[in-house]
């Protein structure tokens, strides 16, 4: 996942309203926003009343998302599983842009997550003024507390969904930097040490391979001969100055730690902050029983 410790790269400023800086996260938001339109337009026409493999795998997405709306907010309020889906969509490939390695994720610029925790908050002192009235929706403000959660509340969905990845990214980063700060110190130790090093571990590392590790079947001990064959090899040309300073240590590791922090992280958070607007909004909206009353 591509991310910048130091925030988003503005690219340029358009100069109208004081400024508008077109940033990473522009770009990526108005590319996310693109593909999921002309994704909608293209799953959502020509349904058939037989439907094909793709038909049923979008109406599975859309009855998934619906039985989880009326789920965490009722059957009354089914009718939000749109907006959602929408906000999980946004959520996730917001994430996920930044496995291109190209575009900045979205979600990992606090100004894309605040904007939508305070889309919610719009959305529920809305509810509330309307349900409510204005007047006993200012009344509530009477008690500090109240003023502190509806402050609190935007602020710890933004901030959570936001944390989670960036830090996941700078985690990958810096453990990018020190496994090639790791190659170019062992490669430099066996290159130190002649070309007979170089050779004796490649020797070493196919005679691990054919008569132990091809023998017993077991994963750790192949990787354990390719280890040794690979720091030879690559020692080897170091020391008859072909190459240098290869990061060999960097392939392969950081892609199976980016299935955590990139990928599954970018989906959990995706669906805590959707489950928590579901939460949030739902109890901001009267239930049957009390509309009837009204």
């Amino acid at each position: 996942m591509s991310i910048d410790v130091t925030g988003a790269y503005v690219y340029f400023v358009i100069p109208i309203f004081g400024g508008i800086p077109i940033s990473q996260t522009t770009v990526s938001s108005f590319l996310v926003m693109v593909i999921l339109c002309t994704a909608f337009i293209l799953l959502g026409r020509n349904l058939q009343k037989r439907p094909g493999k793709r038909q049923v795998l979008v109406e599975k997405g859309v009855s998934m998302i619906t039985d989880l709306t009326a789920s965490a907010m009722g059957i009354h309020n089914v009718h939000w599983a749109p907006f959602m889906g929408c906000l999980f969509l946004c959520s996730i490939c917001g994430s996920y842009i930044g496995l291109t390695g190209f575009f900045r994720s979205a979600t990992a610029d606090i100004n894309c997550t605040a904007v939508w925790a305070l889309m919610v908050s719009f959305i529920i002192w809305f509810n509330n003024i309307k349900h409510n009235g204005i007047g006993k929706f200012l009344k509530n403000y009477i008690n500090p507390m109240n003023i502190i959660s509806d402050v609190s509340q935007p602020l710890s969905m933004s901030f959570r969904h936001f944390s989670n990845v960036s830090v996941g990214g700078v985690i990958s980063a810096l453990i990018y930097a020190a496994l090639s700060l790791l190659s170019s110190v062992i490669l430099g130790l066996v290159a130190s040490a002649g070309w007979l090093m170089g050779s004796a571990l490649i020797i070493a590392g196919l005679l691990l391979f054919f008569l132990w590790a091809r023998k017993t079947k077991k994963l750790l001990h192949k990787i354990l001969a390719a280890v040794t064959f690979i720091i030879g090899f690559f020692g080897l040309l170091q020391s008859l100055h072909i190459l240098s300073d290869v990061p060999i240590f960097t392939y392969g590791i950081p892609a199976v730690l980016s299935v955590y922090f990139d990928f599954f992280s970018g989906l959990i958070q995706a669906l805590v902050f959707t489950l928590l607007s579901m939460v949030y909004i739902a109890g901001s909206l009267p239930g049957p029983e009390a509309a009837e009353a009204a």
